[in-house]
């Protein structure tokens, strides 16, 4: 944590506005705020209160919707983080979460509980359908490879906005192919240490560093790759955690 130049500590909090152009009749004149939050690496480097101020900078952004894109902890112990961190995060329509890689090498089913304990829904492998002002939000979430199943989109309104969780953003296709309108996720930390010229040296992704981190659009669907809050391995170069709030509108 003490290397020349590392940014374990250096907290990006961004604001992006996404228009998109498949967004259906309904809501073309209602946009969203979605805080998106993904692995938080609870590791013991950062400590505690840095995952605190990481919060509070989210729940200051005043979001109508926070999720979490999986990679919750690295020891099963830090659960105990919990009520002091996603534990204080409070939204209009919700928080909704999905669980990693990570997570899977621990114990998920505790971890599960503790989330659920903290007013935080479940969606992996399945639709959380939101009927907000009239309008159907479907918020689905998938931890494949690691757990589960992709979730069924079969009975969700062609009307409807479609929102995936995704740990890895190797799921674009597939969500592409569910008419997904905004797909969230992680796992690829940005690359943590991106060189000038080159740019991200490594990516755990089917296809490389090609979505380390960012945004993309490839019709139908807009897909948003955070760099994540933390990381197993402390350590960050040209490539600071972070938290994004994101507005959803029509073109």
């Amino acid at each position: 944590a003490a290397l020349p130049g590392n940014q374990i500590f250096q907290l990006d909090v961004t604001r992006k506005h996404y228009r998109l152009p498949e967004l259906p009749e309904p809501w073309t004149d209602r946009p969203v705020s979605i805080v998106h939050l993904s692995d938080i690496h609870f590791f013991g480097i950062p400590g505690l209160r840095f995952y605190e101020q990481v919060v509070q900078r989210a729940q200051e952004l005043n979001p109508e919707l926070i999720v979490f894109t999986g990679d919750l902890s690295d020891e099963q112990h830090l659960l105990d983080w919990l009520p002091d961190t996603l534990g204080r995060l409070s939204a209009p329509l919700g928080c909704y979460y999905i669980l990693g890689n990570h997570d899977w090498n621990l114990d998920p089913v505790q971890i599960r509980e503790n989330v659920n304990a903290l007013g935080w829904t479940d969606v992996s492998g399945r639709v959380e359908s939101l009927e907000v002002d009239g309008r159907v939000l479907a918020i689905a979430g998938t931890e494949v490879p690691w757990m589960g199943h992709h979730p069924d989109f079969g009975d969700v309104p062609k009307n409807a906005l479609r929102l995936l969780l995704s740990h890895t953003p190797d799921h674009f296709g597939w969500a592409r192919r569910q008419s997904v309108h905004l797909m969230l996720s992680g796992h690829n930390h940005g690359g943590q240490i991106r060189l000038p010229i080159v740019g991200p040296v490594y990516s755990p992704s089917m296809t490389g560093v090609k979505y380390a981190a960012g945004d993309f659009y490839e019709r139908p669907t807009s897909l948003h790759v955070s760099r994540g809050v933390g990381g197993r391995h402390p350590v960050r170069w040209n490539c600071r955690p972070e938290i994004t709030r994101l507005v959803i509108d029509a073109a």
